[in-house]
């Protein structure tokens, strides 16, 4: 999704192969499957917090956050094994914790002062049935462009909700699982903004 505005000039021999192209965009996007309107497999109340940036005050490199809330009400308990991804608008794919100080890590724990929160890796585990066996988690990535204007975050091991489809290039059979889709907009400078939550524009669940 691309919410700031561009001026976008086709140069007329391109025209027929951008039409085309929408066109197959188009049916790819009906075809691509989607999660179940009622969900028939297990899925584990999630409650997400603010997409806030931290900047380290030793080194003065920064870095996105996310803490959110996570409650097993499937009448089971489950293994909360979560995966985070955040994409940017400048071509970033971030996988969470990865060039992460446990330090900063560890600050960002002091900093928000919930005795129940936990990093990504300690977090890992069974998660037993009830609200009063939630658990709270932070998730951390670094922030290397800050000229970025959009972001989306990508969280999976929420439900068990799954499908089997065929690789469209090679035919292989991959499996897609039902994952939280949350799109993000800065507007203005990310870090002259300071610790201010993102603004969210959109939330959705997609399989992928």
């Amino acid at each position: 999704m691309t919410w700031s505005r561009r001026i976008v000039r086709i140069r007329p021999l391109h025209v027929l192969a951008a039409s085309l192209c929408v066109l197959v965009l188009a049916c790819s996007v009906l075809a691509y499957p989607k999660p179940a309107q009622v969900p028939y497999r297990w899925e584990l109340t999630f409650e997400p917090g603010d997409l806030r940036l931290y900047v380290d005050t030793e080194t003065g490199l920064s870095y996105w956050y996310f803490a959110y809330k996570v409650t097993n009400r499937t009448g089971k308990d489950q293994i909360w094994a979560p995966t985070c991804t955040l994409f940017t608008d400048v071509g970033e794919i971030m996988k969470s914790g990865r060039g992460v100080p446990s330090r900063v890590t560890g600050d960002l724990l002091e900093l928000l002062s919930n005795e129940f929160l936990q990093s990504q890796n300690a977090i890992i585990g069974e998660i037993r049935q009830g609200a009063e066996h939630a658990k709270e988690g932070l998730v951390v990535w670094p922030a290397r462009n800050l000229t970025v204007n959009e972001l989306s975050l990508f969280v999976g091991g929420i439900s068990g909700e799954t499908v089997r489809v065929a690789n469209p290039l090679t035919g292989e059979q991959v499996i897609l699982r039902k994952t939280l889709h949350r799109d993000y907009l800065i507007r203005g400078d990310a870090l002259a903004r300071g610790s201010k939550p993102v603004e969210l524009v959109d939330e959705n669940w997609i399989l992928r």
